[in-house]
This record gives structure tokens, sequence and C-alpha cells, in this order.
């Protein structure tokens, strides 16, 4: 049996409630057996399963492993609809990867769900949800008062499985919303093609990890509008902590590279990005304003341990040029 995709909603979220309910009016939804006490809904596709629990998202540490041995059905990823919060208060439509990146102790329980210094694999739609949000958005006339946006991995739950959230934003005002609810369920009905009864297969030629910047990653969101690169984890600056060397005369050309929990984060991220492309070239791409100089250069010579080219905005267009000449 393939693996299916599975889109959990909360009871306790009203910006969760909201997109379930939108996606289930679209029909083509069987009710099948509970688990754990929360209805499940599979689409007639049998690609793509619901379900709909009381728990909050943020402290439903495993939650995917328990729906595979209570269904018997292997999971590809799983996708939390939910409300997005922020002290702006600006409306926006977002969504994003999970995890505690450079956060210490490692493995304790973090404040909001997961565990520190722990991340979860990105699902490979990151990007193409993104697109598809993007120009939807703009046909439907909602981005003149939402914002299209994403953000940086952060908080949890802890899960195995490739995992994204997708949200609207960002205060009570906002939450309800179904004009957004039905953004969302168009995005997400175009993008698991709901209306066909056969897999399309998701292409994964380019894929990188972005580095550096604020919550909201604007520079990492121009790559994804310009060009054809999947997207893998995002990580603000304040995930990468550097402790500088205090010796007078290193150089961060060719001296030790700096302590901190910088490269545990990188590390962690790219290996999960690797396991969610496994077939795609992978590479980063860094918010350079976002660092100092001798951040930089550490970054770019870690990178370059691990075999992972830094890759600026004219390298993904020509990227992009070489498939074209080669199709």
């Amino acid at each position: 049996m393939a693996a299916v995709s599975l889109l959990v909603v909360s009871d306790a979220d009203i910006g969760s409630t909201v997109q379930g309910t939108a996606l289930l009016a679209r029909g083509g939804w069987k009710e099948c057996q509970s688990v754990d006490g929360g209805r499940v809904w599979r689409h007639r596709c049998d690609r793509v399963d619901l379900w709909w629990r009381k728990e909050s998202h943020l402290y439903s540490d495993n939650l995917d492993k328990r729906y595979e041995n209570e269904t018997s059905r292997s999971l590809s990823e799983v996708l939390f609809l939910s409300r997005h919060v922020a002290a702006s208060g600006r409306a926006s439509l977002t969504l994003h990867a999970i995890g505690i990146p450079g956060a210490s102790p490692h493995g304790e329980a973090a404040e909001y769900g997961g565990e520190k210094g722990v991340t979860v694999p990105p699902s490979p739609r990151f990007a193409s949800l993104f697109r598809r949000l993007d120009r939807i958005a703009n046909e439907s006339g909602l981005i003149e008062e939402f914002e299209v946006t994403l953000e940086t991995t952060h908080h949890g739950p802890l899960l195995d499985t490739p995992t994204l959230f997708i949200e609207i934003g960002s205060t009570e005002e906002h939450w309800g919303r179904t004009d957004a609810a039905e953004v969302w369920a168009d995005v997400l009905a175009e993008e698991f093609d709901l209306e066909k009864e056969v897999e399309v297969a998701v292409v994964r030629e380019l894929a990188f990890l972005g580095l550096g910047g604020g919550h909201y990653a604007p520079r990492h969101q121009a790559i994804l509008r310009g060009t054809s690169a999947h997207c893998g984890h995002l990580l603000a600056s304040y995930s990468l902590p550097f402790i500088q060397p205090q010796e007078p005369d290193w150089d961060p050309l060719t001296g030790p590279l700096p302590e901190g929990l910088w490269k545990d984060a990188i590390d962690g991220c790219l290996e999960q990005t690797k396991r969610v492309f496994p077939d795609s070239r992978i590479v980063a791409h860094l918010d350079r304003k976002s660092f100092k100089g001798w951040q930089r250069q550490s970054i770019r010579r870690h990178l370059e341990s691990k075999g992972i080219p830094l890759f600026r905005q004219a390298d993904f267009v020509a990227f992009d040029e070489s498939k074209r000449e080669l199709s």
C-alpha cells in the first residue's frame, strides 16, 4: 500500500477547524473508524486522510506512530492545519517546518512542544505549497488583506514523519475567516490532485537549506518565488548561536571553527533535508546580511566540509536555465 498524507485538525484551534470544515465540504471523503477518540475521514483518491482530534497540535509527540499503529496506514507526511499567532496582529497565510534547532540542553522538553535541539523532517511539498498559496491567494484577491509568507523552523511536536504547519494568522479576528480557509482548501485540493485517482510524482531536483534572517525569512522566500528550487528547513539567525573565539590572532579563514550550537543546528536540519530529498542536489542559501563576516566564513567552511555548496539567487536561476536547455 502506498504511503498517505495525513491532515490533522484540532478542536482546540479555530484556525484548524475552519480549514478542516472547508476541506470536508469539497466532498470525496468517507468517514472511517475513529483513532484515539478522534474522527477520521479518508479521501476517495486513497492518498489523503484527515484526522479530527480534540488535543492541541503542539504537544502531540509521536502522533504519526500512533496513527500508523491504529490504522496500519503508512504515512508519507503530516500536515497540521492550524492558527498562527503573531504580535504584529497582521493578517497572514503562512507555513513552516517544525523543530527546535540550536536550543539547549539537547533533548529537554521545549516550552512549545518538541525537544530542544531536535528537528523534524520537512514535507517535500514545502516549496510547492508556498508557490500555490502565493498564486491562489493573489487570484482570489485575498492578498489585498492577507500577507502570504513562510516561517523558519520552530516549535513542536516531535514526529519522525516529514511535517509542516499550515496556518491562518494572526489574531482571533482572522483565525476563523472562511475565505482564508477556502484559499487553503484550494491549495491543498490542487496540491494533492484530489479530483484524480492517480498519484502525481513530486519532482525534486534541487533543494536548499535556508540559513539566517528573521523569523519570516524574506530572502529565502525570494528564492521560492523566483526559481523552481525545493525547500528543506529554514533556520533563523537566532537558531544559530555562535561563540566567537577570543584569541587575538584567530583567523576565520584558517583558524578553528567557533564553538556554539550553530554546527549542531545546521547538521541536524541538513540531515533531515537530505532524508526528505534523497535524489536531489542539496545546497544552502545564506541570508548574508544577517551574519557578520566571520560567521559567514565559518558557515561556508563547515558546509564545504560536508560537500554542500552555498548558492546565491543567480545560481538558482542558472540551474533552472540549464534544466530548460536539457529538456
